[in-house]
């Protein structure tokens, strides 16, 4: 699936969040990693590529389609894409099992019987299966996030979007979830995810991607940007963020 963006803007009245992004992800970039400082605009670029949001202007194409920017055209691309975000998002009336089935019913249109199906399936595939009966009160935030994780990967997406998984997770459960998404890397899925967790964006990503102030200061493939950061501003970013 290749992405590319032409002059991609996005203004909050005089915030110009996203402003003037032009990049081009080919299909064999798997993984693609967004860091930066707070406020530099990953999410709002996560955002706009996962047709969340509408840019204020330009255009991102994905597979040579220009991408719709009417909330119709929209909700069709976000049929297609899975999403995991900061916080879990789970609804809290409902169980571990029944925040799967829910949306591959109500959303994606599959029986009730194929979507139980496929969420107990996908629950096992993330170590969930003994937990699928609990509400969302009475699971960890690790599990929280990995039943959120199993959500947004049981319609089998196109594409991954991930805002920040692990910023609400503890040490030992973040290491957790973060070992499902190398896994998910490994398999092939393809992945935008913004982090601050520089180790993981290192050993995982194809494409790395640095923003500031709405702007890709730098970019380059692999672990290269991270061994050696061509501007200085990526360089004294690292220096903050890798110092201890």
């Amino acid at each position: 699936m290749s992405i590319e963006t032409t002059e991609l803007t996005k203004h909050y009245g005089e915030t110009r969040a996203v402003d003037g992004i032009s990049l081009t992800l080919p299909d064999e970039v798997r993984v693609v990693v967004l860091i930066g400082p707070s406020g530099g605009g990953k999410s709002t670029l996560l955002r706009l590529l996962g047709s969340l949001e509408a840019p204020s202007s330009g255009s991102i194409t994905r597979n040579g389609r220009v991408l719709p920017v009417t909330e119709e055209g929209r909700l069709e691309i976000r049929r297609r894409n899975g999403f995991l975000f900061q916080s879990f998002n789970l609804f809290p009336h409902l169980s571990a099992l029944e925040n799967i089935v829910l949306p591959l019913v109500r959303v994606h249109g599959r029986s009730r019987d194929e979507a139980t199906a496929r969420a107990r399936e996908v629950v096992a595939r993330f170590g969930m299966e003994d937990h699928v009966t609990k509400m969302p009160g009475e699971l960890s935030g690790g599990q929280q996030q990995r039943i959120a994780l199993a959500r947004a990967m049981a319609h089998e997406p196109d594409l991954l979007l991930l805002d920040e998984p692990t910023s609400a997770l503890d040490p030992e459960k973040k290491a957790e979830v973060l070992d499902i998404v190398a896994e998910l890397c490994e398999a092939g899925q393809r992945i935008i995810l913004s982090t601050h967790e520089m180790g993981f964006a290192r050993a995982c990503a194809d494409e790395a991607i640095f923003l500031a102030d709405g702007r890709v200061v730098e970019s380059g493939r692999g672990s290269a940007l991270f061994e050696a950061p061509r501007t200085e501003a990526l360089r004294a970013f690292l220096g903050r963020v890798m110092k201890w």
